[in-house]
């Protein structure tokens, strides 16, 4: 099983280690290090790494041999948006005042995890409202994300494909005559469009002003 998480600050072996224990379950730095045929002075480094960086917990003392568990992926995964999220907010207060106006950014972007970590970001960092249509698939992969923007933003969203179990209240199942792609307009300065499915997803992104013009003025029909 392989697992990357060095976009995220960890280490080429801590993301090994992380892997083999998901596959291990509790596990002493021993079992670990035999598991992931590493030295063991390595294997304990990235076990408190990662315990630093809460992708694991160890057994408190006076237990020994010390035994580690790895977090929930669903949880590592929303810490690691969370985190992120306010690394990108932190550098927008500090980019706000020290650059000029951007000009108007258009691009694509292709595959399911591309398409999903853009879809991410973008609603991560939603300050007044996402609304549109979205598909269902896509809504597990970004979940901690529309968590985040749930706490801040008004979300009008309707999900095309299905409903997932225990929607938020502010979910409602698309109609039927909603288009066969996924509309989001954020903040009414992003927007974006993806069509696919599965690993052919394809993605827009754009903050053109005639284009977000376009997609203001088609949001009450997408709804």
């Amino acid at each position: 099983m392989a697992i990357d998480l060095t976009p995220f600050g960890f280490t080429p072996t801590e993301s090994l280690v992380y892997a083999t224990l998901l596959k291990l379950g509790p596990a002493t730095g021993y079992s670990v290090a035999r598991s992931a045929h590493l030295a063991r002075a390595n294997a304990y480094s990235a076990l408190e790494g990662l315990t630093a960086r809460g992708a694991a917990s160890r057994t408190p003392p006076p237990e020994r041999p010390a035994r580690y568990r790895p977090t929930d992926p669903q949880t590592l995964l929303a810490h690691l948006a969370t985190l992120q999220g306010e690394a990108l907010d932190r550098l927008g207060r500090d980019l706000r005042d020290a650059t000029r106006p951007s000009e108007p950014v258009t691009r694509e972007v292709a595959g399911s995890r591309a398409v999903a970590n853009l879809l991410m970001q973008l609603v991560a960092r939603a300050a007044r409202s996402v609304q549109g249509v979205m598909a269902l698939e896509l809504w597990r992969p970004t979940l901690p994300a529309w968590r985040r923007a749930g706490e801040r933003a008004t979300l009008t969203v309707r999900m095309r494909g299905g409903m997932p179990a225990d929607p938020p209240a502010w979910l409602e199942p698309a109609g039927t005559d909603a288009p066969n792609s996924t509309v989001l307009l954020i903040d009414d300065a992003q927007l974006l469009l993806i069509s696919g499915e599965g690993d052919g997803l394809a993605g827009l992104w754009s903050s053109h002003p005639l284009i977000l013009l376009i997609a203001q003025r088609a949001m009450p029909a997408i709804l």
